[in-house]
């Protein structure tokens, strides 16, 4: 795959980024626009707010085309978000939730009150929004829930005063999507005021080139919509209702092979162009694997649901806020109701063979209520103190589709190609362990690949009486069921000591207690098949292709239930050196609950329940940081340095097979530099700018999974020193039985020192936002954003294979509005240099040496129009 090489050293580009944030004295212009941010549950200016926090208006977005999470990578600081199978991983500071159902997100989202703690339950947050607030660090006092490494605070726009209205319409020229949206909103009555918002999203051609399909992939169909009344119930007493509900469809996924591996046999060569051969069509048998039998495909079509991938799902939310002024304060209660549930669907072996398909699907309800009393903030001493309640329900499954028909043929023909005349001799149907030991004996090291090619040949043998008596594959069916139970009280306060000096102490204790049953069985090969079977030959099959032992753990077993009460502060002393210059000094804790790996395999130990389950995160962290306006108010200039140290960190470990191993890994340090600043330079001309860097390092983690060449390299180290001892028994067992849990058991991939995936150590952006009146009747607005991100690993293991080299990316667009703001039309332009970036690479299951990845979006070009009222 091409990759951008920086030709600036890192040095001169730290040079550059800094010397474009720091303003110099001389003439100014216009003074900036204020911020109004909340992200301490009150109103206040982003310049007071002793936190490292980046804002954006609605207006804002909307005007940068910006339309979800990962849109506002090139625009923050510390802050990613990539795409990967499961759901968006939000990064703050080298930070992020692994994916892995069982997890929630290290930062928190938070939408009007409402907590989004899951990738899937906050697709949604930028509907329609006031204000998006990203906070870095842990937030573990207002906040709390799993902020442990940050939270979104966002606004929904809120019903108007006056009769507003917007219509925008928009199409993709590249991805042939249309994008429908609009608003209208005001007054209802003298005392109720209403907003509604609606919005319909087709994605009609993708960005890769599906060979197997003919077809340009992903597309997709979005719907949303949300309703919000304001009511006044008294002078000083106000009701908020707002619901929304919004559904989903994407067909296809923007996959492709960075490195063929296995998969070469099929002419797939290793190189991320934008094409793929990915699918599940029972096609016609093939016939080249030649030895014991043909490639029989999916001559039922159980693994052909039409497409490469899959995903269908619904959300809706609805919340309640109550909110009373007085004289001492406001109390605020908040009432909120958020649920969600898809399906996906998914090729996973990723080529064009009929061999593993993978079904999962989530249903998520939550509850949550909170109460809080802000007292007001005229005397010496202000306060925030009040409570929160939460109960969620989330059941998830994952149903894995093992085609012994084609792995079968595909094995054996691999085998007997390798071994040759020898082969029928040595092969011992339905008896693996013999067959991978007579294949020992007679090929030896075999040039280093002596066990992988004994691992070929005994799942082989161990396959074939299965497909002989017609019996084509079997299903995995795992389980998860859970329910959580959380309340925390909380309190925070601020003494003014002197007119400059401010001194804020917080305090929230927090209790949670999770419940789930998890299971794991071997079920029937047919079309959402999940049916236990009763033939212990072939449920042993499955186990050993899926590595599982079947087991149902329920929440009276050992580990399946949970009770977590941690007690997390926070101080922060402020100093306005002058009224135009603040510095701030804070420390924080927080945690992250533990809970339950939903695709647990107590594979070998089928009566441990304990190891279904993980601990909880912990978290402190040291923040120094100033906030200035210089030249009489026309720029600003916001520094923060941070170190955050992590214990117990939660790690999901990819076997190099079929599933995922969950337990807390890690120590970790990450600490930095972030700069951000504003700077009107005309009337006309504005510029905004970031920097960060981001020193980020394990301290401890010596049971990474192994990257492909090391699960390799210590599989065939195990094979060979059985082979030196005289026992080709125990060379075949090595190849059969050593997995990637068992390379990172032995602390192969040892990461200490070493960084973690998603964390670049430098990123920097600025952009330009110009206005210039054409005559009476006209306005033209046009925006330029350019963003450099450095080197970045995008798989957890840290695979070389993985690596994303430094890359730039620019954005911009062009806008021609009416003078009284009545219309306008749009050309905006994303990627335009066209840049080929990676944001997830991961092994190929059962293809071992092979890596599949996500490209992000080339260069494309949108046209919007919008009319408002």
């Amino acid at each position: 795959m091409p990759q951008l090489h920086s030709s600036i050293p890192k040095t001169r580009l730290l040079t550059i980024a800094i010397s474009s944030l720091c303003f110099t004295a001389g003439g100014h212009a216009q003074t900036l626009e204020e911020v109004i941010v909340t992200a301490q549950k009150r109103a206040e200016s982003l310049q007071d707010v002793p936190i490292s926090v980046s804002a954006m208006s609605g207006e804002k977005m909307s005007d940068a085309g910006i339309q979800s999470f990962t849109d506002m990578n090139h625009y923050v600081p510390s802050f990613s978000v990539t795409k990967d199978p499961i759901g968006d991983k939000i990064n703050i500071r080298g930070i992020q939730s692994g994916n892995q159902a069982g997890f929630e997100q290290s930062v928190g989202t938070f939408v009007d009150g409402i907590y989004r703690g899951r990738g899937t339950q906050s697709r949604y947050s930028f509907l329609d929004v006031e204000a998006v607030e990203i906070l870095r660090g842990p937030q573990g006092t207002l906040f709390g829930k799993n902020t442990i490494a940050g939270a979104l605070n966002i606004r929904s726009a809120k019903p108007t005063d006056e009769l507003a209205g917007q219509l925008s319409a928009s199409y993709n020229i590249e991805f042939e999507t249309t994008d429908l949206q609009g608003f209208i909103s005001g007054p209802l009555s003298d005392s109720v005021r209403g907003r509604l918002f609606l919005m319909n999203r087709e994605m009609d051609k993708g960005w890769v080139h599906n060979s197997f399909y003919n077809a340009d992939v992903p597309v997709s169909d979005e719907k949303a919509g949300r309703l919000s009344l304001e009511i006044d119930l008294g002078e000083n007493t106000t009701l908020r209702l707002k619901t929304e509900a919004a559904d989903f469809t994407t067909v296809g996924q923007p996959w492709d092979i960075l490195v063929a591996g296995g998969l070469s046999a099929f002419g797939i060569s290793s190189a991320a162009d934008y094409r793929i051969s990915m699918g599940n069509l029972p096609r016609a048998p093939f016939t080249h694997f030649g030895a014991n039998g043909e490639f029989q495909n999916d001559p039922n079509g159980v693994l052909d649901f039409g497409a490469a991938g899959h995903l269908d799902g619904d959300s809706n939310e609805t919340a309640i806020t109550l909110e009373h002024v007085t004289d001492q304060g406001t109390i605020t209660a908040i009432l909120g109701h958020s649920a969600y549930e898809f399906q996906r669907l998914l090729d996973a072996d990723f080529g064009p063979t009929p061999s593993v398909r993978f079904d999962d699907s989530e249903d998520f309800d939550q509850k949550s209520f909170e109460l809080r009393f802000a007292s007001d903030t005229d005397g010496q001493f202000n306060y925030i103190t009040g409570m929160f309640y939460q109960e969620q329900d989330l059941t998830v499954d994952g149903l894995s589709y093992f085609n012994f028909g084609t792995l079968q043929p595909l094995l054996n023909g691999g085998c007997a190609g390798a071994v040759g005349a020898a082969y029928p001799a040595l092969f011992v149907s339905g008896d693996a362990l013999t067959t991978a030991s007579n294949v020992a004996g007679a090929v030896g090291a075999a040039g280093g690949a002596g066990a992988a090619l004994a691992s070929a040949c005994g799942q082989a043998a161990a396959f074939e009486p299965l497909v002989n008596a017609g019996i084509n594959g079997g299903n995995r069916y795992a389980l998860l069921d859970q329910s959580t139970e959380s309340w925390a009280v909380f309190f925070q306060g601020t003494y003014e000591i002197s007119d400059s000096t401010r001194l804020t102490l917080g305090l929230r204790y927090t209790e949670e207690e999770k419940s789930a049953s998890q299971s794991v069985r071997a079920a029937a090969f047919e079309e959402g098949g999940t049916t236990a079977l009763t033939n212990p030959l072939l449920i042993g099959a499955i186990e050993t292709v899926g590595e599982f032992s079947t087991h149902s753990f329920t929440p009276s077993d050992p580990g399946m239930s949970r009770d977590e009460e941690s007690l997390t502060w926070s101080a922060n002393f402020q100093w306005d050196v002058n009224n135009d210059t603040m510095v701030y000094a804070s420390a924080s804790t927080g945690f992250k609950a533990g809970g339950f790996n939903s695709f647990y395999m107590a594979l070998g130990q089928p009566d441990n329940s304990q190891d279904a389950s993980f601990e909880e995160e912990e978290v402190i962290s040291f923040e120094v940081g100033s906030k200035m306006t210089l030249l009489d108010g026309a720029a600003e200039l916001n520094l923060a340095l941070f170190r955050t140290e992590f214990d117990d960190l939660q790690a999901s470990i990819f076997t190099g097979g079929t599933t995922f191993v969950v337990q807390n890994a890690a120590k970790a340090v990450t600490q930095g530099l972030e700069i951000d600043g504003r700077w009107a330079l005309t009337d006309q001309l504005n510029m905004q700018a970031a920097f960060a860097y981001i020193d980020f390092e394990y301290e401890n983690f010596p049971n990474q999974a192994c990257t492909a060449a090391q699960f390799s390299s210590a599989r065939q180290a195990a094979y060979e020193a059985a082979l030196n001892a005289g026992s080709t028994l125990g060379a075949a067992a090595a190849a059969l039985t050593y997995t990637n849990g068992s390379c990172a058991a032995a602390g192969l991939n040892d990461l200490q020192g070493k960084t973690s995936e998603n964390t670049p150590e430098l990123q920097f952006s600025m952009g330009l936002s110009h206005t210039q009146s054409l005559g009476d009747n006209f306005e033209l607005l046009s925006n330029l954003n350019v963003s450099w991100t450095d080197d970045v690993f995008r798989q957890a293991d840290l695979d070389p294979v993985s690596l994303q080299e430094s890359y730039w990316k620019v954005d911009a667009n062009i806008t021609l509005a009416s003078a009284d703001g009545r219309w306008d039309v749009s050309l905006i332009g994303n990627n335009l240099t066209d840049e080929d970036t990676l944001s997830y690479v991961n092994d190929t299951p059962l293809f071992n040496g092979t890596h599949q990845a996500a490209l992000e979006q080339p260069r494309s070009f949108t046209i919007r129009g919008r009319w408002h009222l």
